[in-house]
């Protein structure tokens, strides 16, 4: 019997152990693994497994696709308007109210409350200004009591005290609206006095009538007894 040294025994326990662990955790119906004539174990190489037939056929289908073939075209889909008209939309007969300021109509003459192109004993030259605007003209009048301040316009003047109040006002022309139902300049005398409730008078060619704060005046053409201006004058000058 050969003698073996101990690093030979050491080296064949080692491999012995080995053998004997494998044969422990491999499964009882696994085959054992062949051994070479080496002493080696054999590996073998996985067979590959057979292509699935639909790839196959998918394979083939795209080699039989030319190249140049054109891609699939998108189909657009033309969308015809609907022959049912669209509905209107209701107008409201509700119109909006007009934002332009309407011409007061004339007014009876009032001598409790007396105005003349709209214009009042007292108010201010801002009232003034507002209803007829600016002046063409202005000067001073001297009075006994008092100075005057007349603003011109065309047809029409306006007298301010010292105070900026009106105290005067004077229509000349048949084109300034006097405010006054049926009264203008240019009128037959005795129709203007009537309007104002002035007893007619042929002997005299100027009609004056007392009201609140003042007198209302008419001047007479002396030939025609038309009337040449209407006055409104205020009781302080």
């Amino acid at each position: 019997m050969p003698r073996y040294s101990a690093a030979r025994l050491k080296i064949w326990s080692a491999l012995l152990l080995s053998a004997s662990l494998v044969s422990c955790s491999s499964s009882p119906a696994t085959e054992p693994i062949p051994i070479s004539s080496e002493g080696l174990p054999v590996i073998f190489s996985p067979t590959p497994s057979p292509i699935s037939k639909p790839y196959e056929e998918s394979t083939e289908q795209a080699k039989d696709i030319p190249s140049d073939s054109p891609l699939p075209t998108t189909t657009i889909i033309d969308v015809k308007p609907s022959d049912d008209p669209i509905p209107a939309v209701e107008v409201s007969n509700i119109q909006p109210e007009s934002t332009a300021n309407d011409q007061p109509s004339d007014l009876a003459f009032q001598p409790k409350s007396p105005s003349l192109a709209g214009i009042k004993l007292g108010v201010s030259d801002k009232e003034v200004v507002k209803k007829h605007g600016l002046p063409e003209e202005t000067y001073l009048l001297p009075g006994d009591d008092q100075s005057v301040n007349i603003w011109e316009y065309n047809g029409l003047s306006i007298g301010l005290d010292e105070q900026d109040k009106v105290v005067y006002v004077e229509i000349t022309s048949p084109n300034v609206l006097t405010g006054i139902q049926g009264l203008k300049s240019g009128m037959d005398g005795s129709a203007a006095g009537e309007l104002l409730g002035i007893p007619s008078d042929d002997q005299t060619n100027v009609l004056t009538l007392e009201v609140s704060g003042g007198w209302f005046k008419l001047d007479l053409d002396p030939d025609n007894r038309q009337v040449l201006s209407l006055k409104l004058l205020s009781r302080e000058i």
